[in-house]
């Protein structure tokens, strides 16, 4: 899964020094992240709760709220954690508010999505697969990712997929895992070593298995990229699961070819992966 990372703030670009001696709520933000790169939890725990108890109304006051919860995860200190982030999904913080900094950095918040992530990993973590799928799918469909590069959104879904693949082993179900794992094969441009490794292993077993992906791909079919639009991207079906073909719609311009299509998917590691089962 992707790492979790405390929510931070460019604070000097935003709050002027303070001219006495007074904290200001900055100033216990400040010390909270040092505290937490220190791996100094029980202070962090301190400082952002101050923050929580005191300002409620501060513009530093979600990131706080959320810190504190991400560190209580972090000291193993699950119910207190768990009720931080089941409040911040039905809390009004602002899931596109901008973190700043460097432009590899995650431009948004993510609250919500974030939350669903850590409770997903609280819940695997006690052994209760079903309710850590049911935060996973949360964060996947209700609260998603957002961000504004497609290579970040592509590894969000590949992560993703990986934790449904792990949860759904841990629960036997080796079809659904393989049924998340195959619709992001392609993703990352086929660099995906460790979604390929799953699917060797969970597939081994299966027969025919390339000769089933041989006949799904001579079936492609497609779909309207959006509304108003000419733009339709290709699917093929292999194993109940419906699969982009990698790069290929029909526009005004460009006119799908199927030999063509399979020709490329021929290339991809994944088919290899297939042809050496």
């Amino acid at each position: 899964m992707r790492r979790l990372v405390l929510i931070l703030t460019i604070l000097i670009a935003v709050f002027a020094q303070n001219s006495d001696a007074q904290k200001m709520p900055s100033d216990y933000f400040d010390e909270g992240n040092k505290y937490f790169e220190d791996s100094n939890y029980k202070n962090a725990i301190i400082s952002f709760k101050y923050i929580v108890n005191h300002y409620p109304k501060n513009v530093l006051y979600p990131r706080a709220f959320y810190n504190l919860g991400y560190i209580y995860y972090c000291n193993n200190q699950y119910d207190s954690s768990l009720v931080i982030f089941k409040n911040i999904l039905v809390s009004q913080f602002n899931e596109k508010e901008h973190l700043g900094g460097d432009i590899m950095a995650d431009p948004y918040t993510n609250y919500r999505h974030w939350a669903c992530i850590v409770l997903c990993n609280i819940y695997e973590d006690k052994s209760m697969f079903d309710t850590a799928l049911h935060y996973l799918a949360l964060g996947d469909t209700v609260y998603r990712y957002l961000h504004f590069c497609g290579n970040e959104l592509d590894a969000s879904k590949v992560s993703t997929a990986l934790k449904y693949a792990e949860l759904y082993k841990k629960l036997n179900k080796k079809d659904e895992a393989i049924q998340h794992l195959l619709p992001v094969v392609f993703k990352k441009d086929g660099d995906c070593a460790e979604v390929l490794a799953e699917l060797k292993e969970l597939l081994k077993e299966k027969k025919n298995v390339k000769k089933e992906l041989d006949l799904a791909l001579a079936k492609p079919y497609s779909k309207p990229y959006r509304e108003n639009t000419s733009e339709r991207y290709y699917f093929f079906k292999f194993l109940n699961t419906e699969i982009a073909f990698p790069g290929r719609y029909e526009s005004d311009e460009y006119k799908f070819d199927r030999k063509r299509a399979i020709e490329d998917v021929h290339k991809w590691k994944f088919y290899q992966m297939i042809e050496g089962l």
